[in-house]
């Protein structure tokens, strides 16, 4: 059984681009390499001990700091954390406390409402309309709550009228 030439050219051709596909895919991390520069290890290491030096100065744990930064020498993280502890130590300085975030002075209840009130039209109008009903079936318990109260006094002092 013999192959006709187009068939091995379509095979051939297949072949060719399943290759390329393979070899493209696989160099993408090669080729990603390239793109950022390469520290050396004292490099690394000086990140490493900048990087534990600060995270004990803004009061951060050890792990924390790992955790953080999982790509940088836990070696050099831990020598910067190790220093600054020392000469924190030794000069007495306290840690450094992030600052506040910045409070928003709040004028007056409609900023905030505006602020939470929803995006769309239909939402907006939904919203209305449950407020509506919440403050009308509030309205109508405080009324039939008064007018039970007001036909209990007035059935109160009937009854008192006719004891007397």
């Amino acid at each position: 059984m013999s192959s006709s030439p187009s068939t091995t050219a379509a095979r051939g051709l297949k072949l060719i681009g399943v290759l390329s596909l393979t070899l493209a895919l696989g160099a993408c991390d090669y080729v990603a390499s390239f793109s950022k520069p390469k520290q050396t290890p004292e490099e690394a290491k000086a990140e490493g001990i900048a990087l534990g030096a600060g995270c004990r100065q803004a009061g951060q744990s050890l792990e924390d700091c790992y955790q953080r930064n999982p790509d940088s020498l836990k070696a050099g993280i831990f020598a910067g954390w190790k220093d600054m502890h020392e000469y924190m130590a030794a000069k007495n300085i306290q840690t450094v406390a992030p600052p506040p975030a910045p409070v928003a002075d709040k004028p007056d209840a409609d900023a905030d409402a505006a602020k939470d009130a929803p995006k769309d039209d239909r939402a907006a109008r939904r919203e209305r309309r449950e407020r509506e009903r919440a403050e009308k079936d509030k309205d109508a318990s405080k009324s039939k709550d008064s007018d039970s109260d007001s036909k209990s006094s007035r059935k109160n002092r009937d009854d008192g009228s006719s004891k007397k």
